[in-house]
Order: structure tokens, then sequence, then C-alpha cells
């Protein structure tokens, strides 16, 4: 790009000098080589080394060319471009002074008018690959702190999983301890009551009802230990299509259609909270952006794939622009595995789906 605006504003003032000359005189030889070394050099300078002793030399084989035509003197402007976008603006002044000793009066104020054109075409330049460079040098860094944010988010997920799965082990260990210490011991101590009354069961009638009636109270005693561990160890809140509904019926915007299929109890708990977190946030855009008068929801749980439906009947919009709601919903899905579509027309439409996952044991 920027070997293409050198090469167009110096083909220009060529142009523009061979257009004044072919309206003159006849081109002399010296003048002809002259023109083909302002050209090599410029071809060097603009490809391969921008040297600023090239750049010097030009200016003095222009001033050697003005000799035989004070046209030459034109070519001056690419001295002055180039020197202002190396941010040499006060060298520019010294090419003011050649002009008034070469043309007469009337043309020194078109040549001053040039010469500043050009300087300010320089300067411009410069500006916008500075800018190039900043814009550049930002995105380079949005991407780089992007890739970083997604490998960390793909850390927390794993990292997440494996607390979750520890989470789980510790759980199992601590139930298995409480129903070894309380309810086995228990159970022992029954067991034992029992095996001593059919040893006396013959000798010792009255002992052995006796010891009958304990074992009795204790198992009683060791069935409510077990109804009340159970108890405690039951989540609180239900997972199955009862967490979705209690979703629906916090939503007051419009009437909402709730069908599902298959057997919630085999979502794991990332499912659950991945569909939650995408129903909330589409029922929340469907309220903030659309006209709808009522939604569709349907989930259905599959044998390989579960799959989330949700559509409104408003007007929806020609071109979608995914804003916070919608990327986050994609990216959320996606890193699970998924597929996500959202389609705008005739109202707002996501489909989405997620692989089935088993529990850890």
């Amino acid at each position: 790009m920027k070997n293409h605006m050198s090469y167009a504003f110096k083909i220009a003032l060529l142009l523009w000098v061979a257009i004044g000359l072919l309206f003159g005189q006849s081109v002399a030889l010296p003048e002809f080589a002259g023109l083909l070394l302002l050209v090599a050099s410029y071809v060097v300078r603009t490809r391969y080394r921008d040297a600023m002793m090239l750049l010097l030399a030009e200016g003095l084989l222009i001033i050697f060319m003005a000799e035989m035509n004070p046209l030459y003197l034109s070519l001056l402007g690419v001295a002055a471009h180039d020197l202002a976008e190396r941010r040499l603006a006060p060298l520019i002044l010294l090419l003011l002074p050649v002009g008034s000793y070469y043309l007469v009066a009337e043309w020194l104020l078109g040549y001053g008018l040039l010469i500043l054109i050009c300087s300010y075409a320089g300067y411009l330049r410069r500006q916008m690959e500075e800018a190039g460079s900043t814009y550049r040098q930002a995105y380079d860094q949005e991407r780089k702190n992007r890739y970083m944010l997604e490998e960390t988010k793909n850390k927390l997920l794993q990292a997440a999983d494996e607390t979750a799965h520890l989470a789980e082990i510790r759980e199992r260990n601590r139930i298995a301890r409480e129903i070894h210490d309380s309810i086995g011991h228990d159970l022992a101590g029954n067991l034992m009551q029992l095996q001593a009354a059919e040893k006396i069961m013959d000798k010792d009638p009255a002992k052995t009802r006796e010891l009958i009636q304990k074992t009795v109270k204790g198992l009683a005693g060791s069935v409510e230990l077990l109804r009340s561990t159970v108890h405690n160890i039951r989540p609180r809140q239900s997972l199955g299509w009862a967490y979705f509904e209690k979703i629906i019926e916090n939503f007051h915007y419009c009437p909402v259609e709730f069908r599902h299929k298959g057997d919630a109890s085999l979502l794991t708990p990332r499912q659950v909270e991945i569909i939650a977190s995408t129903l909330k946030e589409a029922l929340t855009n469907t309220a903030r952006h659309s006209d709808a008068t009522g939604v569709e929801v349907e989930i259905e749980i599959r044998e390989r794939m579960i799959r989330l439906f949700v559509k409104d009947n408003g007007s929806g919009c020609r071109q979608l622009r995914e804003g916070m709601g919608i990327s986050g919903m994609r990216e959320r899905i996606q890193n699970a595995g998924g597929s996500f579509v959202v389609t705008p027309h005739t109202g707002f439409m996501i489909v989405c789906t997620l692989p089935r996952e088993e529990e850890r044991r």
C-alpha cells in the first residue's frame, strides 16, 4: 500500500512534466537522461532503500535540469513530499528560493503552492501510516488478548469440571463414612443380637424375646437414621423440568409455550447450567429487542444430543448484529462442543444442540 501510493504520487508529477514538455520545445538528450535517472532513483527509494543521499541527489539533478527548462522545478514537489514524510519540514524552506532564481514572478505563486501541497500530502501520508501502524498493533494485541482469554476460559472450564469431580468424590466419601460410622455400626450390633437370640432360642425363650425386641428398636432407629441421611444428601434444588419451568414462570413479558421431551435426569449439572443460561438470555433478548406476543420453547433430550429451540412471533429484522448476548450464547454452546444457529427473519429463532455427556463415576 505504501509503495503504491509513492508510485502514484511520483508518476503524477512526472506526467505533469511530460505533458508540459509535449507542448513546449523538444527534449534534449541531457534532459532525457536526467529524467531516466530520476525514475531509477524513485524506484530504488520506493522499493529497496529510501536513502537520504538519493533524495539529495535527486534535488541537485532537478536543479541542474532546471537550467535547461524551469518546468523541471515541478519535480521538487517529490522532494517536498518525501521531506515532509520524514518529518524534515524545515528543509522544505530551502526549496522555495530555488524557484525565485529560475521562475518569473507570475509563476512563483504557483510554484510555492505546489511545494506547499506536496508537503501537506507527505505529512498526511505520514499520519496515515502511523495511524495504520497503531491500529495494526492494537489489533494484534487485541487478537493476542482474545486468544489468551480463550485459553484461560478453557482452563477454567477444565478446572471447574475437575473441581466438580473432586467435590463429588469427597461427598461420596463423606456419605460412605457417615453410613459406615452410624448405620453400619447399628446394623452390626443388631445382627449380633439376632445371632445371640438364635443361639438361646430353645434354652431361654424370655431372653430371646427380649433380644428380638431390642433388635426391632435398633432397626427402627437405623431406618430413621438412614432416612435422615438420605434427606441431608438430597439436592435442595431440583434439576429436572421444574427447574426450567421456574425460569419460564419468571418471564412476564409475554406468554411462553414450553414443551419438553426426554428424561431431564440425564442432563449433567454443566449442561443444565448451559441450557438455563442460554434460555434466560434468549428470553431477555425477546423482551428487549422484539415486539413479540408469544414465545415457543422446546427442550428435547435424545440418545446422543440435547436440543434447545426458542422462537418468538415478533417481526424480527433483516440484518442481525450480534451483541454481547448472542455472542455469549454462541461461545457458551460452542465451548461445550455444541452448535448454535440464530435466524432473525419472521421473529427471532434460536436453535442450539449439545452432545450428551455421561456423569463421571
